[in-house]
């Protein structure tokens, strides 16, 4: 009988060849042939055994070539292509740590966390590197630059994947026994609300919720993913990358999230399942759903930031379930999920098994069912700190809990409410307003395709709300006209002050609202001696 598999991250390669073999793992949009996978390979369509050949192909070379060692970080600069997959899972094998990097960010972005972690290793793709990087001086410290995409299309001065791989395609690397408390992983905040922070995730982590959470939805076999969402981000490595090892689960990579696409592929390959956040939900009702068969779907997953109720019940009329989950970069990433068969739209769901949630006031005392403070979490899916920095760690685990820096509250029933963030709340006057609350409030606008409030300075009241406004494509309106429709459709004490239409919203690459770029938009006119208040 074969020994069972004590399960880490280091040998989830080996645990999905196990027991899925030659089902397909991941297919690629364009078809790229690397030595690793074989001659006869075609370059879309990745098999379980295949990812997990390759896997110990370039742990070997990693190892072998570039010395690196259990403990070094790798920095990853990719899109959504099944490249990530693999260098995470090949550092795993050796304890080494993958830094994912958000594709979206310029090389002076870069060099601060990379700088932070000390990455040595930098893997990227022509495309990104031309664009966004350009010459190899602009990021310091990095001793090995490797490129995707076949060997005679890699730039002099970098390595190839085929080229790092030579001479080991029949390499098998015994995965390290990991500790299930040893860092695996460095995710970076994506800083809508300050400096980024690398929070620092272990194996025992980013296992906890995979595990829950595809049993939850009951992933298998026979399930089949559309996943544009991307991949370095928590959301989409956990649940795309390392959800699909653990449960079996076939899927298609977009590089980049179109609306259409994903709809138009949904119904080419009956899909089952897909990963979202409410940015990318919006954009595909805007794309008319009805024009495409998804009757296939069974879940509708959503994470990152609330859905307004009206558009889950939207999706649903199409086919499926949508499925809200609420969790963080430092609780890799699932603290509660709303599961199928006890939903309430609208809510966070429970936190999963293992988790322990309490709202807490600024003093550190636990508050009463309904009452409103601060979500803080327990549990193996909480981080191990933030890298290199004590002191922001100390303050997000102060009282012995992990802080959110999220408002919320639980129901007589125990389900848990998002209201806001706590960087988002405006204090105007003697009221708190919670800005998700006048989000909704706005949206129901017809003209209205994205808004943001946030608080600017006020002489009088301390703050006062100012929304930042998208309007749909072929809308007119004027900020006046949209701040008469406020305030004949909002609480006084609540409504924007002040109107701003803007062409395009500053998004993070999960199509989160960067209010801190709005906010220094607002500190900038105020200093310049604008005016934002407007009679009541």
């Amino acid at each position: 009988m074969a020994r069972k598999l004590k399960l880490t991250v280091a040998n989830l390669t080996d645990f999905a060849a196990r027991k899925h073999g030659d089902k397909v793992c991941a297919i690629r949009e364009e078809s790229v042939r690397y030595d690793v996978y074989g001659q006869e390979h075609d370059g879309k369509a990745h098999t379980y055994n295949e990812a997990h050949q390759a896997a110990n192909v370039v742990a070997a070379a990693l190892r072998d070539k570039l010395g690196v060692k259990a403990g070094d970080r790798i920095a990853l600069y990719l899109t959504n292509i099944p490249e990530l997959g693999l260098f995470f899972t090949a550092a795993a094998r050796l304890g080494a740590i993958t830094v994912p990097f958000n594709y979206m960010l310029k090389a002076g972005e870069l060099t601060e966390s990379i700088k932070d972690c000390d990455a040595k290793v930098l893997v990227t793709e022509p495309m990104l590197f031309e664009s966004n990087i350009k010459e190899k001086n602009k990021i310091p410290g990095i001793e090995h630059w490797l490129m995707t995409g076949p060997r005679d299309q890699v730039p002099e001065g970098f390595i190839s994947i085929d080229e790092l791989a030579e001479g080991l395609v029949d390499a098998y690397v015994e995965p390290v026994d990991l500790d299930p408390d040893t860092p695996i992983a460095i995710f970076y905040t994506s800083g809508t609300t300050g400096v980024p922070k690398g929070a620092t995730l272990t194996s025992k982590n980013l296992l906890s919720t995979v595990k829950l959470s595809t049993r939850i939805l009951f992933l298998g076999k026979k399930d089949f993913g559309v996943s544009s969402l991307p991949l370095a981000h928590i959301f989409g490595f956990t649940t795309g990358i390392m959800g699909g090892f653990y449960s079996g689960t076939s899927g298609l990579l977009l590089r980049f999230f179109d609306p259409e696409k994903v709809m138009s592929e949904i119904e080419k390959n009956r899909a089952t399942i897909i990963l979202g956040v409410p940015a990318m939900y919006n954009l595909m009702l805007q794309a008319h759903p009805e024009r495409y068969d998804l009757s296939s779907m069974r879940y509708w997953v959503c994470g990152a930031d609330a859905m307004p109720v009206d558009q889950i019940k939207e999706f649903e009329s199409f086919g499926g379930k949508f499925i809200e989950g609420y969790g963080l970069v430092e609780t890799s990433p699932i603290i509660s999920i709303n599961p199928p068969f006890l939903r309430r739209p609208g809510s966070l769901g429970f936190p999963i098994l293992g988790v322990k949630v309490r709202i807490m006031d600024e003093e550190g005392k636990f508050l009463r069912r309904g009452e409103v403070g601060e979500i803080v979490v327990r549990g193996p899916n909480v981080m191990k700190g933030y890298w290199n920095d004590e002191e922001r760690t100390a303050e997000a685990f102060r009282h012995g809990w992990f802080h959110t820096g999220d408002i919320g509250y639980r129901d007589r029933l125990g389900y848990m409410y998002f209201v806001d963030r706590a960087k988002d709340v405006i204090k105007v006057g003697g009221y708190s307003v919670f800005s998700r609350e006048v989000e909704e409030a706005i949206l129901r606008n017809p003209k209205v395709h994205e808004v943001a409030l946030v608080g600017a300075p006020d002489p009088t009241k301390g703050e006062v709300p100012v929304a930042f406004i998208q309007l749909k494509p072929g809308e007119a309106a004027t900020g006046e006209e949209l701040l008469a429709w406020c305030t004949e459709n909002i609480a006084s004490y609540r409504r924007p002050r002040q109107v701003k239409i803007i062409d395009d919203m500053p998004l993070t690459m999960t199509l989160k609202v960067m209010k801190k770029e709005l906010r220094s938009r607002l500190e900038a006119e105020t200093a310049e001696g604008g005016n934002i208040s407007t009679p009541e």
